[in-house]
């Protein structure tokens, strides 16, 4: 997560020290519901017990807990994996895609490369 430093136009209270018990809450209810933390800002999945780890000694600004409470949601891993499916196949496709727009215009240049030798041949 970005730094507070990163970003000299915040408020003093912005730059104060966060109460990390404001995570508590959130970590808790992904224990109680057998779900994982998700944060949209990183794209990152944390089981309830490896996020309570990585923030147990990470000091956050109150600038730096607002972003993380407004980014991590609770979410049932389940759907991790459907979206590395779907993006997997998003990316198979645009290759694809990609090798395909290149084989036509490597036949098309190929063509012309015929099409001149002819015509010279031809004259």
């Amino acid at each position: 997560m970005k730094g507070y430093q990163d970003n000299p136009r915040l408020s003093h209270w912005d730059q104060q020290r966060a109460d990390k018990q404001k995570l508590i809450p959130i970590v808790k209810e992904a224990l109680r519901l057998n779900m994982w933390l998700f944060n949209k800002y990183n794209n990152a999945w944390y089981t309830p017990e490896e996020f309570g780890l990585k923030y147990q000694n990470t000091e956050l600004s109150n600038y730096e807990m607002a972003r993380m409470l407004e980014n991590i949601v609770i979410r049932d891993p389940r759907t991790g994996n459907t979206a590395y499916h779907k993006e997997i196949e998003k990316r198979i496709e645009a290759f694809h895609k990609e090798i395909n727009d290149l084989r036509i215009k490597g036949e098309a240049f190929l063509h012309k490369v015929v099409t001149y030798y002819q015509q010279k041949r031809e004259n």
